[in-house]
């Protein structure tokens, strides 16, 4: 038996990493149907207030439209492409990165007073490691706007960054 034949012989019951694409504003409706399912799942999000007839409207929405994370083994996978709202799934090549990317962005939102996701990855700049604050080890781009100093967090996956507002004296070089 070659490495590659080993390769092909992938056992359908252990679960293994996926990117779900899902259909328009069916990210939520995804999440619930994996966790019925008995999946683990993550779907980046953040919080935003909106003013609705005199009133202040907090929602989660997505940071990713489109997108969730799940590990499933391949029935999770094929009941989770019956329930209708998937367009996709696209398995992980390297889930320990894209976890660990995962796990930056995580914070990165958590303490980001400024965001927005950006359409491709960041290669501008120079890599930093911030040093100190609540991101303490975080990996990423920096790119200076007028005063203030950006971080950019990178899901290779999905070919998208964030962007996160930090203070210059938090970052070092790698």
């Amino acid at each position: 038996m070659t490495e590659t034949d080993d390769f092909d012989e992938i056992d359908p019951a252990v679960p293994r990493w996926y990117l779900i694409h899902t259909k328009p504003r069916a990210e939520k409706k995804v999440s619930w149907y994996l966790g019925r399912f008995g999946c683990f799942w993550h779907m980046p999000s953040k919080d935003v207030v909106r003013k609705v007839q005199r009133r202040k409207v907090r929602r989660v929405l997505p940071l990713f439209p489109g997108y969730v994370f799940a590990r499933m083994n391949a029935d999770q996978r094929i009941g989770m492409l019956r329930t209708n709202y998937i367009v996709r799934t696209l398995l992980i090549p390297r889930p320990r990165e894209t976890i660990h990317q995962l796990r930056q962005l995580r914070r990165g939102v958590a303490m980001a007073t400024e965001m927005r996701v950006l359409s491709k990855t960041f290669h501008e700049g120079d890599h930093v490691r911030v040093t100190t604050g609540p991101m303490r080890g975080t990996e990423g781009y920096v790119k200076r706007d007028g005063g203030r100093t950006l971080l950019y967090l990178n899901v290779e996956i999905l070919g998208s960054s964030v962007e996160v507002a930090i203070p210059p004296s938090d970052v070092e070089r790698i």
